[in-house]
């Protein structure tokens, strides 16, 4: 048995932060439909598509293991359909602006008149309130209003977006959160609920003791090439091969690090002896540390620096985390039998579950692939499911 085994998700979410929040479902063993319209699908599809078979490692990311259905919402029949699965729906969740399902005839208030149990999830760019609430939105866009980007890159640099899309990644994870956690309150008092999370809240959310120090110190500034705010050696340092990062060196670490880095009379010398001299003194110490990293590779300062317990670690490009033994060993990369790629490495579930394992599925669906089987479950006929299609319902 899987976490999530025997609960019904219907997914009508497009692109990243709602995706992979219904991945999440999915990868628990949740049954979840993605409702896509016809032709084109989720967009998501064609993002970096590659080969005959067109694969998108976006979509096969974000939608392994759903079953697709194809409906034109602007149709009658189709927002029938759709209620219809609702009603054997326990959650039911998009990442539309605010409004676009309520005139679709999808909104809450519609759904949950057939399933008042329900759980709607609707997670936005911005927020259902407020002079931006209707505004579109992307990763990017969060994460410059939410304040990650003016706090990235180099004090006298420019702004710089993170190098992957955490605003969506961060709004999936708070929107499957909140959808658990409903479901939690379902089980107790019987009742459904909507439940709301956004991109520009998460990354607020995200930066809670940044923005928190900010507001209580009134102090500015970039990270650079570590934390503004953290006061210890909290760094990225160039060696003679590529980078490493030290990170968290505490008062008790101090001693051992020194020797590690073939320096021990760093260790009473008076600017960086006591803590406080030391952060103090914290720019000199760094140049100090950059011309001792440029001396070796970086394969032997990480020996040096583990031996001597530091909290460490080599800048991993891609080509290095996908072959990397800790990784492996974890199971965040895993292989799998992909349908037309044959065996595949795909990124596995970040959490373990001792007694209700995850599965992880090898393939996203294609655009439509089960919208008959998906009918029949509903009781449709291959007579009816004909006519919807001659009447535009499933394109």
């Amino acid at each position: 048995m899987q976490p999530l085994e025997g609960v019904r998700v219907l997914d009508f979410t497009i692109f990243q932060q709602g995706p992979q929040a219904s991945l999440a479902f999915a990868d628990m063993g949740a049954s979840v439909i993605k409702v896509e319209a016809p032709l084109f699908g989720d967009l998501g599809r064609v993002i970096g598509v590659t080969g005959e078979d067109r694969l998108s490692p976006y979509f096969l990311a974000l939608n392994r293991g759903k079953r697709s259905i194809t409906l034109n919402l602007k149709t009658e029949e189709a927002k029938r359909i759709c209620l219809r699965l609702a009603e054997d729906s326990d959650v039911m969740i998009h990442n539309f602006r605010p409004g676009v399902m309520g005139r679709l005839g999808l909104g809450y208030e519609e759904v949950s008149q057939a399933n008042p149990r329900i759980i709607y999830g609707h997670a936005s760019g911005w927020g259902t309130k407020g002079p931006r609430a209707r505004h579109p939105a992307f990763d990017l866009a969060a994460q410059a209003q939410g304040g990650l980007i003016s706090v990235t890159g180099e004090p006298d640099g420019y702004p710089l977006p993170a190098g992957v899309a955490v605003a969506d990644y961060v709004g999936a994870i708070n929107l499957a959160l909140a959808v658990v956690t409903a479901l939690y309150v379902r089980e107790r008092t019987g009742k459904g609920q909507k439940v709301e999370t956004s991109l520009l809240g998460g990354q607020i959310a995200m930066q809670a003791w940044e923005i928190q120090y900010y507001m209580v110190h009134q102090t500015l500034g970039k990270s650079g090439r570590g934390h503004q705010y953290i006061p210890t050696i909290w760094h990225v340092f160039k060696t003679a091969t590529s980078y490493v990062v030290v990170g968290g060196l505490l008062p008790d670490s101090w001693p051992g690090f020194c020797k590690a880095m073939g320096s021990p009379e760093l260790e009473d010398d008076p600017r960086f002896a006591k803590y406080f001299d030391m952060l103090a003194n914290r720019e000199e110490l760094y140049a100090i540390l950059e011309e001792t990293f440029l001396k070796k590779p970086t394969e032997e300062w990480m020996e040096l620096l583990t031996a001597a317990d530091c909290i460490c670690a080599p800048v991993a490009s891609y080509q290095d985390l996908v072959n990397d033994p800790q990784v492996r060993a974890n199971d965040y990369i895993i292989e799998v039998d992909h349908p037309t790629r044959g065996r595949m490495p795909v990124v596995g579930a970040p959490w373990r579950f001792s007694e209700t394992p995850v599965e992880i599925a090898a393939a996203a669906p294609e655009l439509g692939q089960h919208t008959e089987e998906i009918l029949q479950e509903l009781g449709y006929s291959w007579e009816q499911i004909g006519v919807l299609r001659e009447q535009d319902v499933l394109g």
